[in-house]
């Protein structure tokens, strides 16, 4: 809209104040007298003020930079106001950024809709500066409350379903061994009065397996505890990925032969070094391992590859097995989840294999992907970068 600013706000300085917030405010309109008066009354507010003279332009300088909220203009020809928070709304990048809507009338059918379209507030020409910049101030700090109560909202589920998950596998997983325990001890006793020597060292036998799984579920738990809560320390020494792979080979060999798993290793070997704790990225991919041999329903073969790309290495584990389908892998992910999580379920553990890896992988900087698909088998990569990389 191409609109007069009669009557005019008399060009006085506005009062001086403590310092503000240097808040990114982009101002869209296609008046180019009212664009610079709000360059020019903002600016001395302490914004930093950058314009665009229609809805286009807004929109894509929206796209090219970042900025903390919009004034817009609701009447220009070609795109209205009206439009442009219509078509922000739909970028997820900008689906919660604060909008003041600006127009030369009353029209409450028009704010009433820029209100449903995603609008934070509106201000009616001739502006108010100093009312103005109030109300950027107001829009902005109620926009970063509503941030900041989505993000406790959304942890707290996280929370919840995280406590639920782990009730539920605490069940199967305490439970079961210590039955075991109780069992078997009642039973190498019996032995034992019996004379059955070979009998009760083989119960007693099985009263270890139960001690050694209940050891290692207080482990994996208390190893994801100090993962979330920043107590573990990362090394960093020279490590080929490499060395790596073959850690995890060599201390898994039997586990490999018994499951029948034929091994593959694929290695583009470049000599390169990256800065890790060896040990914790073992670790990782040794638990990522451990999945394909216990859960890999129909695998008969193990891929571990190690690339180097610009700026990362990929260290993959595939397997060759039933694959599982998208929902189950991002609930895989979830700390105490599992792909089946009811009681019956044959497989053991807590389901923090791949929680646990990816914790460590992002304690070096990295990131942790799993793809899949029915009947295709699994990926999981560990995205390591090179910074520093000898």
């Amino acid at each position: 809209m191409n609109s007069a600013l009669a009557p005019r706000q008399p060009a006085a300085t506005p009062p001086r104040s403590a310092p503000a917030e240097a808040l990114r405010v982009l101002v869209v309109d296609d008046d180019p007298i009212y664009r610079e008066t709000a360059r020019m009354f903002l600016s001395m507010l302490g914004r930093n003020v950058s314009l665009a003279e229609n809805g286009q332009t807004g929109l894509q300088a929206l796209a090219e930079k970042t900025f903390d909220i919009l004034i817009v203009d609701m009447e220009m020809p070609d795109m209205s106001g009206l439009e442009v928070i219509r078509q922000l709304r739909m970028r997820p990048a900008l689906a919660d950024l604060p909008v003041i809507m600006v127009t030369s009338r009353d029209d409450a059918m028009a704010i009433d809709r820029a209100y449903e379209l995603g609008a934070s507030s509106f201000v009616v020409k001739p502006v108010n500066w100093t009312l103005l910049d109030h109300c950027l101030r107001f829009v902005c700090r109620a926009a970063r409350n509503e941030t900041i109560a989505r993000t406790a909202q959304a942890e707290a589920e996280t929370l919840g379903r995280t406590k639920d998950n782990l009730l539920s596998v605490l069940r199967h997983e305490m439970k079961t061994p210590l039955n075991a325990i109780i069992g078997f001890t009642k039973l190498a006793a019996e032995a034992r009065e019996s004379g059955d020597l070979a009998g009760m060292r083989e119960h007693l036998e099985a009263v270890q397996e139960s001690g050694k799984r209940l050891l290692q579920s207080f482990a994996d738990m208390s190893i994801y505890s100090d993962l979330i809560s920043g107590r573990v320390a990362a090394g960093h020494e020279p490590t080929a990925p490499g060395w790596i792979v073959d850690d995890v080979l060599e201390s898994r060999r039997g586990e490999l032969v018994a499951s029948g798993l034929e091994v593959i290793r694929e290695d583009a070997e470049s000599g390169l070094k990256i800065q890790c704790d060896q040990g914790l990225l073992a670790s990782a991919l040794g638990r990522i391992v451990d999945n394909v041999i216990r859960h890999a329903k129909g695998a008969t073969t193990v891929t571990l590859s190690v690339r180097h790309w610009p700026g990362e290495v990929v260290i993959s584990v595939a397997d060759d097995g039933e694959g599982m389908e998208s929902e189950d892998i991002s609930r895989c992910l979830e700390p105490f989840a599992q792909g089946d999580m009811s009681l019956s379920r044959p497989n053991q553990g807590l389901g923090m294999g791949l929680p646990i890896a990816l914790g460590i992988v992002a304690l070096h900087g990295g990131t942790l992907e799993a793809e899949s698909q029915p009947g295709q088998g699994m990926t999981v990569r560990l995205r390591l970068p090179t910074k520093g990389a000898a």
